[in-house]
């Protein structure tokens, strides 16, 4: 039917509209652009919410290719097989679909009704939506029947108003032409795709460029990795010769320098990589004086030309906190630090584990160069700037900062003598206690770590 205008009109059909829908379920729009989902999964999921709460028994939804420009059928509810192989072949161009929808097909906000009397057939494969050719030369009988040549169109637009696809209807349930409150509710529904489909889009971007960043990481982690580590073997090999005058060693002694901190380099991506992938890996109650015990044996072990004195102070009992492997590493890291920033032949650290209230405090306090005031606020940065003579590459503390973080803790730098930054830093870690209904991973009571309360290294 036209109205006085000339625009088709929707007939009342109130009947029509307690039969389709009873019970809009709203929640399933809402549940579905809630998630960032593949967008193929995304739009079955709305051709079958459609279907289950609008009672549509035949419809497409027809979506943008970007990179061609034109828009095709992706999801096709309802018709036969071969119907659907010949319907998915369909494109459309922009300027062709705009030119069969006449603004006096308007129905509501964004939907075309396009009526059997009003159709311009200008293309032979316009039959592949037909399941009855017979069916289409039969007149309508009522205002509020559905012909099988009608289809309605609900229009799909981006943030900024631009089509980016629509759920066309071919057929509504019992044959009647769908009452205005449902015609506005499937375009909600059709609005609601558009910016599900955006967010789809922008979560397989994000996927995309993560799993690209990945494959970098890899690509540094692993083979530039193992190009480094043969690399520092020779020059070390080098350095080792009597042939080469002071100018050539001088030269093999800083490339071997260099090569070392490109492997260190490597190994805090690494570590930064690890704390990002595992950030949902089960954590265990461990014992914070083994863990400083193996701490300060793996620094020993590193710094053989040092002379390096530890001392721990711990108390008797477990210091027990809720953490997973990578704690090593925070341990390990200021402890590195602890003696890379002491010039001299030996370093002494004082290592001290305290109790309070609710929370283990570990202290690591060092001889070294210390940090300025000015420093200490950006020292646990990403590539925070370095003490002048001093290499590294300006990783350590930020990996510190997020294995805190990743148990709940917090940490501190002040000097070891206060008001005198030069006498040294002193790290200041606070961790919660692990309560005593926290369980272990399976492995019953901890051991204890075979070290006294007051030990030296």
């Amino acid at each position: 039917m036209q109205g006085p205008n000339g625009s088709n009109t929707v007939p009342k059909n109130e009947l029509t509209e307690k039969q389709l829908l009873p019970t809009a379920d709203i929640t399933d729009i809402l549940r579905l652009i809630s998630r960032a989902e593949p967008i193929d999964v995304l739009l079955q999921k709305v051709v079958t919410t459609a279907a289950k709460n609008f009672g549509i028994k035949r419809m497409v939804l027809c979506l943008l290719d970007e990179r061609t420009g034109v828009f095709s059928p992706k999801v096709v509810h309802g018709f036969p097989i071969d119907k659907v192989l010949a319907i998915k072949r369909h494109t459309y161009t922009l300027d062709r679909k705009q030119g069969e929808l006449k603004d006096n097909m308007l129905v509501g906000r964004g939907t075309y009704y396009v009526r059997a009397e009003d159709r311009a057939w200008g293309a032979n494969d316009d039959l592949d939506y037909i399941l009855d050719p017979v069916s289409i030369t039969k007149p309508r009988q009522d205002a509020t029947d559905w012909h099988n040549l009608d289809s309605m169109v609900h229009v799909m637009t981006d943030r900024l108003g631009n089509w980016i696809g629509w759920i066309e209807i071919n057929e509504p349930a019992g044959g009647k032409v769908p009452s205005s409150d449902v015609i506005e509710r499937i375009q909600l529904l059709a609005d609601l795709t558009g910016i599900a489909i955006e967010n789809s889009k922008m979560f397989e971007e994000a996927v995309q460029a993560m799993t690209e960043s990945q494959a970098y990481l890899d690509l540094i982690i692993h083979d530039i990795g193992n190009m480094v580590n043969p690399m520092i073997y020779y020059l070390d090999a080098v350095q080792e010769s009597t042939t080469l005058d002071s100018r050539n060693h001088d030269c093999i002694k800083k490339a071997a320098s260099v090569a070392t901190a490109a492997k260190s380099l490597i190994d805090n991506v690494r570590k930064l990589s690890e704390v990002r992938s595992s950030e949902f890996v089960p954590k265990e109650r461990m014992d914070l004086r083994e863990v400083l015990v193996r701490g300060i044996s793996a620094v020993k072990r590193d710094f053989p030309a040092k002379d390096i004195i530890v001392s721990l102070d711990c108390p008797d009992k477990e210091c027990v906190v809720v953490a997973d492997d990578l704690i090593n590493d925070l341990f390990i890291n200021i402890l590195h630090n602890a003696v890379k920033y002491n010039h001299s032949s030996a370093a002494d650290v004082e290592v001290a584990v305290t109790d309070s209230h609710d929370v283990w405090t570990v202290k690591i306090a060092d001889h070294g160069i210390g940090i300025s005031d000015e420093r200490k606020p950006k020292v646990f940065s990403r590539f925070s700037k370095r003490p002048e003579g001093v290499a590294g590459t300006g990783l350590g503390l930020s990996i510190v900062a997020s294995l805190v973080e990743r148990y709940n803790g917090i940490i501190h730098v002040r000097d070891r003598v206060p008001g005198s930054s030069a006498e040294g830093a002193c790290f200041e870690v606070a961790f919660p206690k692990a309560q005593s209904n926290e369980q272990t991973n399976g492995q019953g009571q901890m051991g204890t770590a075979v070290v006294d309360a007051h030990d030296h290294w």
